[in-house]
């Protein structure tokens, strides 16, 4: 498993490392704001193929490290620049920091949703499962400053812990992704559900509701004090000590709300008129503009979830697609798809899904797929490396 682990993250990396240097071929740069190119902490200093990787929220997440909360910055939890800046410490630079972390936690992903989908009886689909992943057009994300690949292991972790029915460790896998970001709070009912289909060899068999019901009734009936699912209640108690945290240190738990105003994600917004906005941007622009490309990106990437998501009903099991789907969701009501391209890097029932879905196809078919997926690879990355925002 880790060699396959292995080969499947340096064939990663040296792709991603070969579009980054064809971007500047032909993609001319777009300067970011001067003081970030000033302050030497960004690492503009550095060789180009190592800063770039730093874009964006990345900034956030250095700035943390090194700085600490700024009055917008709330939004972004705390577990992966706390990891920067404990290499910090040790004097390396904060963006090296990042991508030493986040590139070890995609390889530790990557052991982690293998050995996921050797549970989930899927062993003969490693090879086509790491294609889908590492060939995903933000699959970049992985080995930038964010948080993307940390989420990522910790949510597989998390699930791979509860189908083996380690409901401690599940649990505190979960915290610890909750402290990374919101949606892992979402972790709370794929364990839950686990738990209770546990007796199920069928993976069909974790949507009988019904029986689910009848299973929850005699749970409660008991009550055992030593049963270790009570261990869930970690992860909503790390997003409530996050809140405490900034209560005590900056007056107010609910800055974590509040900064999001500055991407107009506070307000709760019923997914189909974001759909709509989209539309109106998609017809206000030309093609060749980059505000209507990057709405279109957005747009197809929730397309995309919801095609998978309706999918894979009924096709894995049922605590997978209530992670997949919540998730989804949740950010879908935020009043833009902005991010959403990312957020599929955080699910293996996504990954899962997708790959059964190839698994159904053509040959042709398959690479048409894949052909596709590569293409958006070179063009997602290409406008991240070159300083225009994409996701």
């Amino acid at each position: 498993m880790l060699k396959k682990s292995l080969l499947l993250f340096f064939s990663w990396k040296a792709l991603v490392l070969f579009f980054a240097y064809l971007a500047t071929l032909l993609l001319p740069f777009k300067e970011f704001p001067n003081s970030f190119i000033a302050d030497p902490v960004f690492g503009r200093s550095l060789p180009y193929f190592v800063w770039i990787w730093s874009n964006f929220d990345g900034f956030h997440y250095i700035s943390l490290a090194k700085y600490g909360y700024t009055f917008f910055e709330h939004a972004f939890f705390p577990l992966f620049p706390l990891l920067i800046r404990s290499l910090n410490i040790f004097g390396v630079h904060p963006v090296i920091a990042g991508q030493i972390i986040s590139n070890i936690f995609f390889l530790g992903a990557l052991f982690v949703s293998l050995k996921l989908l050797s549970i989930d009886k899927k062993r003969s689909s490693f090879l086509l499962f790491g294609a889908v992943l590492i060939l995903f057009p933000t699959s970049f994300f992985y080995g930038a400053v964010y948080n993307d690949s940390l989420f990522f292991f910790l949510a597989t972790t998390s699930l791979y812990f509860a189908r083996k029915r380690s409901f401690l460790l599940a649990s505190v896998a979960g915290a610890l992704a909750t402290l990374s970001r919101l949606n892992g709070l979402v972790l709370v009912f794929p364990i839950l559900f686990e738990f209770l289909s546990a007796k199920d060899k069928n993976p069909l068999d974790t949507w009988n509701l019904t029986k689910l019901k009848e299973e929850i009734g005699r749970e409660i009936r008991k009550l055992i004090p030593g049963e270790k699912v009570y261990f869930v209640i970690l992860i909503p108690l790390a997003f409530l000590g996050y809140l405490l945290f900034t209560q005590i240190n900056y007056e107010s738990w609910t800055k974590v709300f509040s900064a999001m105003s500055v991407w107009n994600q506070d307000k709760v917004i019923f997914p189909l008129q974001v759909f709509w906005r989209y539309i109106k941007i998609i017809g206000s622009f030309e093609f060749s503009n980059y505000v209507y490309q990057v709405a279109l990106i957005e747009l197809l990437f929730v397309v995309l979830y919801i095609g998978v998501l309706i999918y894979s009903y009924k096709k894995i099991r049922f605590s997978y697609w209530l992670f997949f789907a919540v998730s989804i969701l949740i950010p879908s009501l935020t009043g833009t798809f902005q991010g959403m391209p990312r957020y599929g890097l955080h699910l293996y029932p996504f990954f899962l899904s997708l790959v059964l879905f190839l698994e159904q196809r053509s040959i042709p078919s398959k690479l048409i797929y894949f052909a596709i997926s590569v293409f958006l690879l070179y063009y997602c990355l290409s406008l991240f490396t070159r300083g225009y925002f994409i996701a």
